[in-house]
């Protein structure tokens, strides 16, 4: 089945997705058959392996669901066995101020980037796909998400989103980075996510950032946000498993 390309869906309005913790294809099959646009599966927090991360994006294959993995680092090797997979784009945990470029170069073939070349994947059709057609394709689709949540990137938000494709921020991380854990209507906070907001702008790329619940998304879709990440699998099903109970 073919993946709706999520830079091509961005282009033309807000995504939503959710994290997914729980590395099982039923609970791909069940967010894809509820119309999330994508998922992103948790490789940092989560206790998902590269190899269940792996069967994560082919069930999204399976069923038209883009998968994006969220990995704590700059990994070369393993941030191409997931693309190669059919990972739909990296989302890099805590990037600093200057990851962007390099995150961006290890996801891109030459020219663009140093990703190593292999046609024996799914992404390239394990080799029926024409490398001179799959690698311009892949380059042009896959996703560079950073999730700009430190001080460093707050500090200096331009080099922040330099070579990223989404600047994704992460409003808990970020808040906690600043000192203000618990306040975040706080002047640095404040401050801090419309820097990085104005950067992103004079760099032309969408902005994204999670949200708790379904109100947060209206709202974040109203206020410019293009990538939104709501809640995660776990607290879907408690939230569900709450509702049935009739328990707060």
């Amino acid at each position: 089945m073919t993946i709706p390309y999520l830079r091509r869906a961005l282009a033309t309005g807000p995504v939503v997705g959710t994290f997914l913790k729980l590395p099982r294809p039923e609970v791909v099959d069940v967010l894809a058959g509820c119309g999330v646009d994508f998922v992103v599966c948790d490789h940092e927090h989560a206790q998902i392996s590269e190899r269940e991360a792996r069967e994560v994006i082919r069930a999204g294959r399976a069923v038209g669901l883009p998968v994006i993995v969220r990995v704590p680092d700059l990994d070369r090797g393993l941030i191409n066995r997931l693309l190669e997979a059919g990972a739909a784009g990296i989302q890099l945990a805590r990037a600093e101020s200057g990851t962007g470029r390099p995150l961006g170069d290890l996801m891109r073939y030459p020219p663009e980037g140093t990703r190593s070349v292999s046609p024996a994947q799914p992404a390239a059709g394990y080799g029926a796909i024409p490398l001179t057609t799959f690698l311009p394709r892949s380059n042009a689709d896959v996703l560079a998400v950073g999730q700009l949540e430190t001080a460093s990137a707050a500090a200096d938000p331009d080099a922040a989103v330099a070579g990223l494709d989404v600047a994704f921020i992460g409003p808990v991380d970020l808040r906690v980075a600043l000192g203000h854990a618990d306040d975040p209507d706080h002047p640095d906070v404040t401050q801090a996510v419309t820097g990085i907001r104005a950067a992103a702008a004079r760099a032309g790329i969408p902005v994204g950032t999670y949200v708790a619940g379904p109100d947060e998304v209206a709202a974040a879709v109203g206020n410019g946000y293009r990538y939104v990440v709501v809640s995660s699998d776990l607290a879907l099903l408690a939230a569900g498993a709450r509702t049935v109970l009739g328990r707060r």
